[in-house]
């Protein structure tokens, strides 16, 4: 009898357990089901998935459901919303796992929480606006948090802003054309004030209507203006004529030293298979196409004869030995139509955890933790390269996220910009596509011709509008190749592929300095009405107590 009664009391317990633990996933998905698939929806705007109206949708019933929140409650919802945006958005980060180990998926989770965080700051930041500033539209205040969250989000802890609603919008050209007077936090400022006002006319009756039709008014506005902004590129007055070569190098041949003047020599075949006949003036190969020094004997010889025969520069992503400390840069080289060397440019902007460790001086343990893939030294100089009457601007991969670094190279006479990159490291993931609209909104964003040289892909050449052509030689090797019809960007990725292509001049911009100025008052303005809002909380408060 003992043991039958300790059986059911223990049936009993086990029973209240799940009970009890049943509701607790009930409670947990009434409270955030809602802001999960709103962020999952959202991810789903980006490539490799790009349905890129769900956009102008996916954050309504988030800013819906956080209408008449407190600014925890809110900033909690914004939190789970940008946790699951970031997870979905981010999952090929993964890919690291293969090359770094098992560090590589806790790395993965902290930077989305760590994203999240900038999302729970913007819903709380909202909402405490909201409740104190209430003569100013809600509608409003949210798109204006949300720009200088973008902005913030950009440069700071290092920057990492591939989040930004704006680049699931870049092959909306109309709408992305934006980007040129006020940068990528204005085209998403954009996005966020439809969904803010779909959401308030959900949420309140007065003014429904006068809500909704201004949604759908500001929607017709901004793709009408952007269209009109839209140009014909100009091949004539400044002409320039690229080729471009991707390799598509596996990263173990790369590492490999054995394969080191193979891998220059094959890329010089293929070079000359599209400067024969061609009137060529610049070749462009890849990061880290060269993984020895430049002046290494056999790629020396190899790079130098190429250019002298094509008559043509070459710019190619290289290593690079820094001669005072021995360390490893990673470079890129322009070669002159004579064969000789005649500048380098050193990678200033360094990608976290895959080139570097960061606070590993302030940390020492952090590197045995979480060692980088790679260890490189950064440079420190900006420079442009002058390429036949053109100035050529470089970006080596992970810059092309930095919108400062492009504005500062067009201050400094570029007048094309050119992105060499390896993204060998995620497969065909939607690293390449999501990165290749990044460099898109840069070339929108300066009114600058761009070149995008990848190893593994997407390759090809932007117009000033962002308009691209993509590479359609086909190499089966370097002495078979035929031109391919490619039905979509996504093609050639992991393929060898090469191409030729006038690049444009570049053209004004509508706003001269709005891309870097225009950023600058939407975190201006956030920080001003937040002030605000804690000053009249402040003399709230203070009247409470003197009643």
């Amino acid at each position: 009898m003992g043991e039958q009664r300790a059986t059911a009391a223990g049936s009993a317990t086990n029973e209240r357990g799940l009970v009890e633990s049943s509701s607790y996933v009930r409670e947990f998905l009434r409270q955030y089901l809602v802001p999960a698939l709103c962020g999952a929806a959202l991810a789903l705007a980006f490539p490799t998935y790009h349905i890129y109206p769900l956009a102008w949708v996916a954050l309504a019933p988030l800013v819906r459901r956080t209408h008449s929140m407190t600014p925890r409650a809110a900033g909690m919802q914004f939190f789970v919303a940008g946790f699951v945006f970031h997870l979905v958005l981010l999952q090929w980060l993964m890919s690291n796992v293969y090359w770094a180990g098992g560090w590589a998926w806790w790395g993965y989770v902290a930077l989305s929480f760590i994203l999240a965080m900038f999302w729970f700051v913007t819903g709380a930041a909202w909402r405490f606006m909201a409740s104190k500033l209430t003569w100013v539209p809600r509608e409003l205040l949210l798109p204006i948090v949300w720009g200088a969250m973008e902005f913030v989000m950009s440069f700071a802890f290092t920057g990492f802003g591939w989040s930004a609603i704006a680049y699931s919008q870049a092959s909306d050209l109309w709408l992305a054309q934006w980007a040129a007077i006020g940068g990528v936090p204005l085209v998403s400022a954009f996005v966020v004030t439809f969904n803010a006002l779909l959401a308030e006319a959900w949420a309140e009756k007065r003014a429904r209507i006068l809500r909704a039709g201004t949604a759908v008014v500001m929607l017709f506005i901004t793709h009408g203006i952007g269209a009109m902004m839209m140009g014909t590129p100009n091949y004539e007055s400044q002409p320039l004529k690229a080729a471009i070569v991707q390799a598509d190098f596996p990263l173990e041949m790369k590492w490999d030293p054995e394969y080191a003047v193979d891998m220059v020599r094959n890329a010089a075949d293929k070079s000359r298979v599209l400067t024969n006949g061609e009137n060529i003036d610049l070749i462009v190969w890849p990061e880290a196409l060269i993984m020895e020094d430049i002046e290494t004997p056999g790629i020396i010889d190899e790079v130098s004869t190429l250019a002298r025969d094509s008559g043509a520069y070459l710019f190619a992503g290289a290593h690079r030995t820094n001669p005072e400390t021995d360390g490893s840069m990673n470079a890129a080289y322009l070669v002159d139509p004579d064969g000789v060397v005649a500048d380098y440019y050193d990678k200033i902007h360094l990608a976290p955890f895959g080139e570097y460790v960061p606070l590993r001086e302030f940390v020492p343990f952090i590197g045995k933790v979480v060692p980088a893939i790679g260890d490189i030294e950064h440079g420190t100089t900006l420079k442009t390269f002058e390429t036949k009457g053109r100035e050529l601007g470089p970006l080596i991969c992970f810059e092309v996220l930095f919108p400062w670094m492009s504005e500062a190279l067009r201050n400094e006479g570029a007048d094309y910009l050119v992105v060499v990159t390896n993204l060998g490291w995620f497969g065909r993931s939607n690293a390449i596509a999501q990165e290749l609209e990044v460099a898109r909104m840069r070339a929108i964003e300066t009114r600058l011709p761009l070149v995008h040289c990848a190893n593994t892909g997407i390759s090809g050449v932007f117009d000033p509008w962002g308009r691209f052509s993509v590479v359609n030689v086909y190499f089966r090797d370097a002495t078979h190749w035929f031109d391919a019809e490619i039905a979509s960007n996504s093609d050639v990725i992991m393929s060898r592929f090469g191409g030729v292509f006038p690049v444009a001049a570049p053209v004004d911009r509508p706003m001269g300095s709005g891309p870097s100025v225009v950023p600058n008052v939407f975190l201006a303005l956030a920080l001003t009405l937040t002030a605000l809002s804690c000053a009249l909380a402040w003399i709230h408060k203070r009247r409470h107590r003197q009643d």
